[in-house]
């Protein structure tokens, strides 16, 4: 009930991660954007450690899910209560510096009960036989499982989750073609989905991001010219639509650094989006209208996601 009015009625803070303080203790920063509710900084120490990359899922209910190669934890900072996740075994196969274009992470989600669901390429991790695997944690049982009907495609990158679903690009096909693929939470099968006609070139994992707005799946592509193109899912599932253009060169966007800036978030009836850019640590209020822009005088972060407090600790 707690959770429910204060989604209600508030817009979502949001959550920066600026890495490690020491291999044991992370600081969440939360900042709400109207600077109506005034936020502390929670600091917590694992005991376990976290080595190697380290990853920071979505918020789901107020609770994030920490994980690093070695080691995961589901928190809530406006609690302080975690719980240790058992380690799946891509991380007990993994070494702890495992190269980046190697990293994947568990999708934090809840469809009846809450869950972390881990696909990842089997090469070079042996003795799978198929091209990826796919673990899922029950905290119920508090124990991985396997699936055992996965993609024959191989993926590339982080999840992005939305409306019950868990997505991931696909790597560069023959030709030249990435796709997108979808796990239902629900009934855990996956499909693929419709292509989208801007994603063809050889560089579109590095030039293209997904985002979650409006709880709806996003694309974000870059043009040749640097234009920002952004792209929803309808809810069908068998079309995209280009919602708007960012046009780079004639936006101050392009003052204050490269193209690399992700959205994180929407509101003002959609004429506002917050951009974060993890390479610099920079925060930016874009107006869509007026093509204005406004740095945020923040602490630089890694890691940006949109955050609702939440009393839940129970899983």
């Amino acid at each position: 009930m707690h959770l429910d009015l204060f989604i209600s009625t508030n817009h979502p803070s949001h959550m920066l991660f600026s890495g490690p303080i020491t291999k044991t203790e992370i600081e969440f920063q939360p900042f709400c954007l109207d600077g109506t509710r005034p936020l502390s900084n929670t600091q917590l120490s694992f005991p376990l450690g976290l080595l190697g990359w380290i990853h920071y899922s979505r918020s789901c209910d107020g609770l994030f899910c920490v994980q690093s190669s070695k080691s995961s934890y589901v928190v809530n900072p406006a609690t302080r209560w975690f719980r240790y996740v058992p380690l799946s075994r891509f991380q007990i196969l993994n070494p702890t510096n495992l190269p980046a274009k190697l990293i994947t992470a568990a999708a934090f989600v809840k469809a009846v009960d809450y869950k972390l669901e881990w696909l990842y390429n089997s090469f070079p991790f042996p003795p799978n036989k198929g091209v990826t695997t796919c673990e899922v944690f029950d905290f119920r049982t508090n124990a991985w499982r396997y699936l055992t009907c996965t993609p024959s495609y191989r993926i590339h990158g982080v999840p992005e989750s939305a409306n019950g679903s868990v997505y991931w690009f696909t790597e560069l096909n023959n030709n030249y073609k990435i796709d997108v693929i979808a796990f239902d939470i629900h009934t855990e099968k996956f499909r693929l989905l419709p292509k989208i006609h801007p994603v063809t070139s050889s560089s579109v994992p590095y030039h293209s991001s997904m985002c979650t707005l409006d709880n709806r799946l996003c694309i974000l592509t870059t043009t040749s010219l640097l234009d920002k193109e952004f792209w929803r899912l309808k809810s069908s599932e068998d079309m995209w639509e280009k919602i708007f253009t960012i046009d780079y060169l004639s936006t101050p966007v392009s003052w204050i650094g490269d193209e690399s800036w992700l959205p994180v978030t929407m509101w003002k009836k959609k004429k506002k989006m917050l951009l974060s850019h993890p390479c610099s640590g920079n925060l930016v209020i874009l107006n869509l209208q007026t093509r204005s822009v406004r740095i945020i005088d923040i602490h630089s972060h890694k890691f940006c996601r949109p955050y609702f407090e939440s009393l839940i600790s129970n899983i």
